[in-house]
């Protein structure tokens, strides 16, 4: 910026360019304060120099990519928010693309497409049917709405990945609404939450994020991991039963039968190797194994 040039200004990104000329630019630390004319109505105002977009001169391309920007704008809830977000930072990395922050919060700008869709094993142009899009020097900018779907479609691509992650947390959380979680106040004294506030924001933030994730990720998934942890953790519970049961025959002086019950136990336990049905490669004669089977010899012969 340079005393006496003119400017566009905006008081917010959907607010309309005006006209201002620069009388004195007062440096901050980070920012700046400027002095400017409204040439419009010629008052004078002291603002915070981010106000000050481009030149004048600029106004009409300006304005232009504004307009854009506005096209694309949509809102999404707090629950919305969070979800998408969290599948963006664990599930597609910045090269491919990003959600931005300003001027359309969550808008999306995809820097790979190839790889985009790659990851989502889907056609982008069919994810995003009738969603608005503009290309900005290159990179595909779409709305929030796009962003929205393209984490539903990610969801349903590794769901395995994104429930483990919520039962995680969930399982935090659950400790969390049981004994608090250590904090700090403004002051920077350590405190400890009660169980009753954390419980609530669980309700008011925690749980609905949760429920949309699994909603993305489809009832035939959330049911058949649901299903398997159940499964897991069932196996685990029997296993450490039957630890004990041996433990406690070999206590009593049955060491004999409790070896054997460990041996079996351990032995002829069910693994996914032993359960998935592999083909094997047919063997030629000379691999096949020769077994000598004893018979009595029979006199006469």
């Amino acid at each position: 910026m340079q005393v006496g040039e003119e400017w566009i200004y905006r008081l917010r990104e959907s607010a309309p360019s005006e006209r201002v000329r620069i009388l004195g630019i007062q440096p901050k630390k980070t920012s700046a304060r400027v002095d400017v004319e409204f040439v419009a109505d010629g008052r004078r105002e002291n603002v915070p120099g981010s106000r000050l977009r481009r030149l004048w001169a600029e106004v009409d391309a300006y304005d232009a990519l504004m307009a854009k920007w506005a096209r694309i704008e949509f809102e999404l809830t707090d629950a919305e928010d969070g979800a998408a977000s969290e599948v963006f930072d664990n599930l597609i990395p910045a090269a491919v693309a990003t959600c931005e922050w300003s001027p359309v919060r969550h808008a999306t700008a995809v820097h790979d497409r190839s790889t985009l869709e790659r990851l989502l094993d889907a056609d982008l142009d069919a994810v995003l049917d009738g969603v608005p899009s503009f290309d900005l020097d290159g990179i595909m900018m779409v709305s929030p709405e796009g962003t929205l779907r393209i984490a539903e479609v990610m969801c349903a691509r590794r769901p395995a990945d994104v429930l483990a992650w919520v039962l995680a947390e969930e399982a935090e959380i659950r400790d969390k609404c049981k004994r608090g979680s250590p904090t700090r106040d403004l002051s920077g004294h350590e405190r400890t939450t009660s169980p009753e506030c954390e419980y609530e924001w669980y309700l008011k933030s925690d749980k609905p994020r949760h429920e949309l994730l699994r909603q993305w990720c489809g009832h035939r998934a959330v049911t058949f991991h649901e299903r398997l942890t159940a499964a897991e953790a069932e196996v685990r519970r029997l296993d450490i039963l039957v630890a004990r049961l041996i433990d406690s025959a070999r206590v009593k002086g049955d060491g004999t039968f409790a070896d054997i019950m460990e041996e079996e136990h351990n032995k002829e336990r069910i693994t996914p190797d032993k359960v998935r049905p592999i083909p094997d490669r047919p063997l030629s004669p000379q691999e096949i194994p020769v077994r000598e089977v004893p018979v009595r010899r029979r006199w006469g012969y």
